[in-house]
């Protein structure tokens, strides 16, 4: 027997406050990725983090996640950052316009490649406006089931395109800029960076792939700093602070399973959280970013061909843990898995890229509510179980 899994035996005969202490001795076992160590913490850390200062961010689907858990729960958050996604409700709860108007999937399906050579037909990218009369529908549709909008006036948003990128075109980015400003947030609160030669990827300075390709793990190096640039938007303070070397020994595994909740969620069994030392004790003044990874970035999605699952590409080489480390930042990793129960004719359960839910994978009728998504709503499952990671996290010990 290992030496964590005696640790979790003896886990589960402790109080919550003891294990969280030895939890945090025990950093090297809980920072590697050994089966053995998978619930060792079952659950969150009181921490009491800075409950006005939370902020989201996310690429392509996380993108998605992002700005859709900023809008429904933004009396809870102060700004969120949009890399490469479109605005709130793009799908209308639908996985074809989900595939054909607020994305274009990067390995086409033989019959989307065959419609992509009839005018009119595949995937096709609209102006902001038009997507802005759908988003503002399901925004105004939706009211009850998401925090007051005049709440979003005082947060702080970061959104990226790239030039290179066809799968979510730059339209999409700036619907998603259009909306934000409809909605009262100050131009001067929001920040649109374009990069000409980038391709649909998180651009990190940990990466090695190209600036301009769209492949897997979606980690290109651009010559730009994203993470730490995104951050200090969020974050103004954070602008003279010098990024640090990120500690193998603070990243933790939890299991997400007490957030799910009853009913399928597309949640993975566990997700990933990065807790600086000088956060680990409760009450030092930390604050809370959640980063929502991409489709294909999960730590249980699995290339074609390859046996073994992706990992933790994402959580270790998107570039917030230096920030992290160097601005007092609990970051919160949550995590997807990929599930192929439905089917593109029968969505309920159908997301075999790991994708977060921006079109309504997690109920079975959701084109039926298109015009007031259930999947944006704070009630969504998806949405729910991380409000509550959040929640936990923010709590006085």
């Amino acid at each position: 027997m290992s030496a964590c899994a005696i640790v979790m035996r003896r886990v589960r005969s402790v109080s919550r406050s003891s294990m969280w202490a030895m939890a945090w001795a025990l950093g090297g076992c809980l920072g590697s990725a050994a089966p053995a160590c998978a619930d060792v913490l079952p659950r969150l850390p009181a921490l009491a983090l800075k409950a006005d200062q939370v902020t989201v961010s996310g690429l392509s689907s996380g993108a998605y996640m992002a700005g859709q858990f900023g809008v429904a729960y933004s009396a809870s958050l102060s700004g969120a950052a949009v890399l490469a996604g479109g605005p709130y409700g793009c799908s209308r709860g639908s996985v074809s316009t989900a595939m054909l108007a607020c994305s274009c999937p990067a390995q086409k399906p033989f019959l989307l490649s065959l419609l992509q050579a009839f005018p009119g037909m595949g995937c096709t990218a609209f102006s902001p406006e038009v997507y802005n009369v759908f988003s503002e529908r399901a925004v105004q549709n939706n009211r009850g089931a998401i925090d007051d909008t005049a709440q979003l006036q005082r947060h702080r948003i970061y959104l990226l395109s790239g030039g290179q990128d066809h799968v979510v075109d730059r339209k999409l980015v700036s619907a998603a800029e259009l909306l934000y400003r409809h909605l009262g947030v100050p131009a001067a609160q929001i920040h649109h960076e374009d990069i000409p030669g980038a391709g649909h990827a998180f651009p990190s300075l940990q990466a090695t792939a190209a600036c301009g390709v769209t492949q897997p793990p979606f980690l290109n190096q651009c010559q730009v700093d994203t993470a730490g640039d995104l951050l200090k938007w969020l974050y103004p303070d954070l602008a003279s602070v010098t990024p640090a070397t990120d500690d193998g020994a603070a990243f933790y595994q939890f299991s997400q399973r007490p957030y799910a909740g009853a009913g399928f969620t597309g949640l993975d069994t566990t997700g990933w959280v990065y807790v600086p030392a000088a956060c680990k004790v409760a009450g030092a003044g930390c604050r809370l970013h959640v980063a929502f990874h991409g489709c294909e970035q999960g730590q249980s999605f699995r290339l074609e061909g390859q046996g073994a699952p992706y990992g933790l590409h994402f959580v270790k080489g998107a570039g917030y843990n230096r920030w992290a480390e160097a601005g007092r930042l609990v970051v919160l990793y949550p995590q997807v898995k990929p599930s192929t129960r439905g089917n593109l004719l029968e969505p309920y359960q159908f997301n075999p890229k790991g994708c977060w839910d921006f079109w309504g994978y997690t109920e079975k009728y959701a084109a039926a509510h298109g015009t007031s998504p259930d999947f944006a709503k704070r009630s969504a499952p998806q949405m729910r179980a991380v409000k509550a990671m959040i929640d936990e996290l923010l709590a006085a010990p």
